[in-house]
Formats: structure tokens, sequence, C-alpha cells
């Protein structure tokens, strides 16, 4: 009887940790997908970046960061892009030409960081503040006298 007891149990455990593995993995794909918006605009960014489509950007950010308000770290990354967004919409093409790739590269990691468990979201979210600091130092340098290489 002690034996059907444990597999019971362990059944149930086993039932537990699927469903508990479900949740996250829903949690994760629902995050996400609130990102395609985003997703989309800095693809097309990619090609060409233009008065239309930075504006979409810097809206999608506003509308992506009242979603994630709670989640300090993904906040971080979101301060970042839209400081980057308004830096292109500022400068348009005076802006430092590696800023779209710098942009999209951070994207790209912060679509991941979404999926993060939190002390890996932190962790990477204060590696990319240094990192924008890094990026910050070399848009003060003229594009072709750059004495840092840019941030991966």
């Amino acid at each position: 009887m002690e034996s059907q007891s444990l597999s019971i149990d362990e059944a149930m455990n086993n039932s537990f940790d699927e469903s508990l593995n479900d949740d996250l993995l829903r949690d994760v794909d629902k995050k996400k997908g609130l990102l395609e918006n985003l997703h989309a605009l800095v693809l097309e960014m990619e090609w060409e970046i233009d008065d239309t489509n930075l504006d979409m950007y810097l809206l999608e950010l506003k509308r992506i960061e009242i979603k994630f308000h709670s989640d300090k770290a993904l906040c971080i990354y979101i301060k970042i892009l839209d400081t980057l967004g308004r830096y292109l919409r500022f400068k348009k093409t005076g802006s430092h030409p590696e800023t779209a790739a710098y942009l999209k590269n951070l994207y790209d990691d912060f679509e991941v960081a979404v999926g993060l468990p939190d002390d890996e979201k932190n962790r990477s979210a204060a590696k990319q503040v240094s990192a924008f600091k890094q990026f910050k130092s070399v848009l003060s340098t003229p594009p072709h006298t750059s004495p840092h290489p840019l941030p991966a």
C-alpha cells in the first residue's frame, strides 16, 4: 500500500511540475508575443530608418513599457532602446553609423531577456548598462576617429 502511495505522490508531483512548466512557458510566450510589433519595426529599421518607423518604434516602446512596468530589468532595456530611438530621431543622417546595428543587437538581447529567470535577467541588464555607457562614449567621438570598439 505504501508503494502505491509513493507512486501517487510521485504522479501528483510530476503532474504539478509539468503544469508549472507549462504555465511558465505560456507566460514567456505571452511576453514574447507582446514584442511582435516591436520586432517587426526593428527589422524594418535595419533596411531604412525614417520618421514614420521611428515614431512607431518609440510609440511601441511606450506600450511595452506599460506592460513590463513592474520588471525593473526589462525596463532598463526599454529605456536604453528608447534613448537610442530618440537619438536616431534627433540626429537622423548625422547619427553614428553603428547605432542601428547596436540597437538591433540590444533588441535581440532584450528579446532573450524576456524569457530569463530574474537573476539572469538582472545580470544581463547590468551588462547592457555598461555596454550602453561604452557606446555613449563612442557617440561622443567622431565616427572615423573612435578609439573604442563598439560593444557587442
